[in-house]
């Protein structure tokens, strides 16, 4: 019987290993690991980091980075829009997360509760957010569509500098 236990704790540990693709928290509701910049809606983006986003290209915000308003341009009807604030940390940058995200992974009552602003009843597939109030930082943005939650990374700036100069400061800490 000993023998059978010490080969089921040997099998089990050979099975474990530490891939970071499998760690709760690279999901976490407020972690930043890249941003997708544009500044318009028929920008390509540029990557930043490894962005943990699920777009699924159902919508793309805009500019991104940004200081006073932001526009939402989606392929359907977007209900509600939430903003969290976020931390950025340049890890999990070698993770796939096409393969760990999906829609069910936050509730909207997390979501909701760890908003730093909200938009809810809406029924528009473009519209815009002004962002002009919130303090600067990360956010993770998340919007519901189809009863479904997706969800990308901004950047918010103060209108201090100019832009090159902001960009060129997000650019560097993604670098």
């Amino acid at each position: 019987m000993k023998k059978k236990v010490l080969f089921l704790i040997s099998i089990l540990s050979l099975s474990c290993s530490n891939d970071e693709s499998n760690n709760p928290e690279n999901t976490a509701l407020n972690l930043v690991t890249g941003i997708n910049c544009r500044q318009t809606a028929d920008d390509s983006s540029l990557q930043l980091g490894n962005p943990n986003i699920l777009v699924n290209n159902k919508f793309v915000i805009y500019p991104n980075p940004a200081n006073e308003v932001v526009y939402i341009s989606a392929q359907e009807n977007v209900t509600d829009v939430w903003l969290v604030s976020a931390n950025p940390e340049k890890i999990y940058q070698n993770v796939n997360f096409s393969s760990i995200l999906n829609t069910n992974l936050y509730t909207e009552q997390s979501i909701a509760t760890n908003s730093d602003f909200s938009i809810n009843g809406q029924s528009s597939n473009s519209f815009s957010i002004n962002v002009g109030t919130l303090e600067k930082g990360y956010y993770r943005v998340f919007v519901k569509i189809g009863g479904m939650i997706y969800w990308d990374n901004l950047y918010k700036y103060e209108n201090q500098g100019n832009n090159e100069e902001q960009f060129t400061a997000i650019s560097n800490f993604w670098d």
